[in-house]
């Protein structure tokens, strides 16, 4: 029996080395996509010649299927087209009245421009140089300009129920720390005493009750929760709750917050208190531009490095907050989603795409209304290999998988490991994969694989796609289409 296993064996590799290299790439997709956790019929892989976008291997590939986060390949790439990979996002302070030496006889008025990645640190700076340009006082009140994007905090076609998980943010002209705040928390110096707890950053509107424990051992139990306080109008109450062993490390909880543009000024008004600038009003929100003179103005980072981060992490709300910033800087403001995913298929149209079966319903992928095919995804894959205005940008957006860099050790064991550049994506019973593979002779391959509706399991289902990966990089060559 064993002697007629070899022997088998021996047949099955000479008659794959007899076989053409495309033939050969088909036979071993095709035995890996014979995996019984998946369901033939929501499989679909697309892979493409790059530059040329001829077809290497296809199945299902019109096939409208769930993207998920491949979705932001998408994202990125329209990104670039509409607003230019030196695309800066600018949050700007003016202020009303006049400035009677080193007094504002007026408002100061925070313009948020989108920024998906402004911080606390910036808000610091931003402080400091007010102070050190002469400010001492503000007369008048601070006041919230949000009118780039309109007033929907969410993609419309996600639930409205939400979380306070801080991947659930709420979205926002005006944004702090991906509208999400920290809850530090380290044990006491004995068993019995509360856990000392604090905030990142902490302004005056939200308070911090702490009822957790310092425990010799045990599980982690901590955890917080926010609410709005039924004593005191508009105090939102911090409840942070648990044990946490006295040879813990720090517990960092990350929530969400409800109105991320009061969460921004107010965090405002804390910084310049702490700049030593006196300020006299209350927190007001503009409902229509306002007019004033300029104090400061804040430029992003390079739109390119944005997306790259965007990419890395799979941040929902870096993608949604492009979406209506694409519609903001192309259509005017407010920025809407609807104008946004409109243009986004517009651009489709421009790259030659083929829009078949396309419905696209958000940024990031993230609602299950989206439909994408992969022939639609390896389309703009050879598109935008090729445009020397924003390509380059394009793939460098795209992680490299294999390597050290941070969320890139997948396929690291491959032989194609530092030769792939992808996109991943997971929902419920949902991966997908899709990005560039030089093979190694130097000739690159664009890639699409949803596994839909699959019964594999995260880990399973990203070996499945592993292994096309690394047979596309064995085999892969410029022949004719084949299709099982």
């Amino acid at each position: 029996m064993l002697n007629y296993f070899k022997y088998f064996l021996l047949l099955s590799s000479l008659s794959l080395i007899n076989l053409p290299v495309n033939a050969q790439l088909s036979d071993k997709i095709n035995k890996i996509l014979n995996a019984t956790c998946l369901d033939d019929k929501k499989t679909s892989v697309s892979i493409v010649s790059i530059p040329t976008g001829k077809q290497v291997y296809s199945y299902n590939t019109l096939k409208p299927l769930l993207p998920a986060s491949v979705m932001k390949i998408v994202t990125t790439a329209a990104a670039l087209h509409y607003l230019g990979p030196e695309y800066r996002f600018q949050t700007k302070v003016l202020y009303t009245g006049k400035r009677n030496k080193n007094i504002i006889q007026g408002d100061l008025i925070m313009r948020g421009g989108g920024d998906p990645r402004f911080s606390t640190e910036t808000l610091w700076h931003i402080a400091t140089q007010i102070k050190d340009s002469g400010i001492n006082e503000i007369t008048g009140d601070l006041v919230i300009d949000s009118h780039f994007f309109d007033s929907y905090d969410r993609a419309p076609a996600w639930e409205v129920k939400r979380t306070q998980k801080a991947y659930d943010a709420k979205l926002g002209a005006l944004s702090l720390n991906f509208n999400a705040i920290a809850v530090h928390a380290l044990p006491g110096n004995k068993a019995g005493e509360k856990l000392n707890v604090w905030l990142e950053p902490a302004p005056a509107y939200i308070k911090l009750i702490n009822k957790t424990k310092t425990v010799k051992r045990g599980k982690n139990t901590v955890w917080a929760s926010r609410r709005e306080s039924e004593e005191v109008l508009g105090q939102i109450n911090m409840l942070v709750k648990g044990k946490l062993s006295i040879n813990s490390q720090e517990k960092i909880i990350r929530l969400n917050v409800d109105n991320p543009a009061r969460y921004a000024i107010e965090t405002l008004r804390l910084l310049l208190q702490k700049a030593g600038i006196k300020i006299q009003g209350t927190t007001k929100i503009a409902l229509s531009p306002t007019n004033g003179k300029e104090i400061y103005s804040h430029l992003s980072e390079p739109l390119t490095l944005i997306l790259k981060e965007l990419n890395t992490f799979s941040n929902n709300f870096t993608a949604e907050q492009v979406i209506k910033t694409i519609a903001a800087e192309r259509f005017g403001t407010p920025g809407s989603h609807a104008e946004g995913l409109k243009l986004v298929m517009d651009f489709l149209r421009i790259l030659n795409v083929d829009e078949r079966g396309v419905v696209i319903v958000d940024g990031s992928g993230l609602s299950r209304k989206n439909l994408m095919t992969t022939k639609a995804i390896t389309g703009l894959l050879a598109a935008m290999y090729s445009r020397f205005d924003s390509g380059p940008d394009f793939i460098t957006a795209l992680r490299v998988l294999g390597t050290n860099g941070i969320n890139s050790k997948r396929l690291s064991n491959s032989p194609a490991k530092g030769q792939i550049r992808a996109k991943t994506g997971t929902l419920r019973k949902v991966s997908t994969l899709a990005g560039y593979v030089a093979n190694h002779e130097g000739k690159v391959f664009g890639y699409a694989l949803f596994l839909n509706n699959n019964r594999c399991g995260y880990w399973k289902a990203d070996k499945i796609e592993d292994k096309i990966v690394t047979a596309i990089y064995e085999l892969g060559n410029d022949g004719s289409s084949t299709s099982p």
